[in-house]
């Protein structure tokens, strides 16, 4: 049994590597939500003086959670960013499901079922899959944060200073590439001879 636990763990760990990998080489952001996984997962069982209620779908439901390995993803993901600069953010979940992504109403009756998102604003009705449109909100919030810095608490280390003398920020930062350049510096000839 052990062996079979193990190669099941040795499985999760190298899934949350690749997908960790192929994301953050292929995005320069990845967002995602802070979800508190030890509060969600906590037991229900209560103490002798208040027994819990419904204890053992409490417990089905924290074996699913920490069986995702949500928090080992976020781990890949913050390990593999750091070699090929991808920004890895986080955002509140807050109201994301209920949150219409075409024009910002909010309310529970938005989220019809698991699978059904109904915009109830008088003038959108704007319907799609819940969780692409919950996707959409987390982007647009990690958007937000990644283009003002943490939640905008302070300027950005990311935006370029602004100048001394005129009050204007100055062009510097990545050189534009002259004729006969190529990425790593190294003269090629322009134009290119001819075959």
């Amino acid at each position: 049994m052990n062996k079979i636990t193990g190669r099941v763990a040795d499985r999760h760990r190298d899934f949350c590597a690749q997908t960790a990998d192929r994301l953050v080489r292929k995005y320069a952001l990845v967002v995602l939500e802070d979800l508190r996984i030890k509060n969600m997962s906590a037991s229900a069982s209560g103490s002798l003086a208040e027994p819990g209620r419904q204890v053992r779908q409490k417990a089905g439901l924290n074996r699913a959670i920490l069986d995702k390995g949500w928090h080992r993803l976020e781990l890949a993901l913050t390990s593999a960013a750091r070699y090929t600069g991808t920004s890895v953010v986080k955002v509140n979940p807050a109201y994301t499901s209920q949150r219409c992504s075409a024009c910002g109403f909010v309310t529970e009756g938005n989220r019809e079922s698991q699978a059904v998102f109904v915009c109830k604003a008088p003038d959108c009705g704007h319907r799609e899959h819940a969780d692409v449109n919950a996707g959409k909100n987390i982007k647009a919030a990690g958007l937000a944060v990644s283009a003002c810095g943490d939640l905008g608490a302070g300027r950005s280390v990311k935006q370029e200073p602004v100048g001394r003398v005129t009050g204007r920020t100055p062009h510097q930062g990545i050189p534009a590439l002259q004729g006969g350049e190529d990425v790593k510096g190294t003269v090629i000839p322009w134009p290119p001879p001819r075959p």
